[in-house]
């Protein structure tokens, strides 16, 4: 099994920095596992959980991926996952898409995180927006992964009442990792 680890960077937006991050891992023999990379306001960020050939250390590879540090001036970190983490990724349960869709105010990633919390639901991704029209509408999409006994039905229900609550439609459905 190969080694892991996880990735981040973090800089100004500009072209070329995935070009840059992902052509020194290519040219180590590195394999992007899972990733998240989005632009947030005037910055760049990166995550990427990858797997490194056998013999290819963390300290090694953070060497050669000194040089883009520099040319882009990103702040990177590179940190060892180790192999009981790597291999408990995809076996949780069943994993749902909620969506959340709304005029902007203050509150909604608090109040919905906050239940999925109290449910002991885990997030795996958490994505923002808000599309600018008259009204900004605040856009949210969660992928969760359910524990086993948390019936999705109810838990559709209890965020409809949230959503009516703070004046946004939540809805749950299950995830088509087929699709994306």
């Amino acid at each position: 099994m190969a080694n892991h680890a996880l990735l981040t960077a973090m800089g100004r937006d500009r072209p070329g920095i995935v070009a840059a991050v992902s052509g020194v891992l290519y040219e180590c023999g590195c394999n992007i596992e899972d990733s998240t990379m989005a632009r947030l306001g005037g910055d760049f960020a990166i995550m990427l959980m990858v797997s490194l050939p056998g013999g290819l250390s963390c300290e090694v590879l953070s060497d050669r991926l000194d040089r883009v540090r520099v040319e882009m001036n990103l702040t990177l970190q590179l940190t060892a996952v180790s192999e009981e983490e790597a291999a408990a990724r995809g076996t949780e349960a069943a994993s749902y898409v909620i969506h959340v869709y709304g005029a902007d105010r203050k509150g909604i990633v608090a109040k919905v995180t906050g239940h999925l919390a109290a449910r002991q639901i885990n997030i795996a991704n958490l994505t923002t927006h808000i599309i600018a029209h008259q009204n900004p509408l605040y856009v949210m999409m969660i992928d969760v992964v359910l524990p086993r006994g948390v019936d999705s039905g109810q838990l559709a229900e209890e965020l409809a009442g949230i959503g009516r609550d703070i004046g946004v439609q939540i809805t749950v459905r299950p995830k088509d990792d087929a699709r994306f």
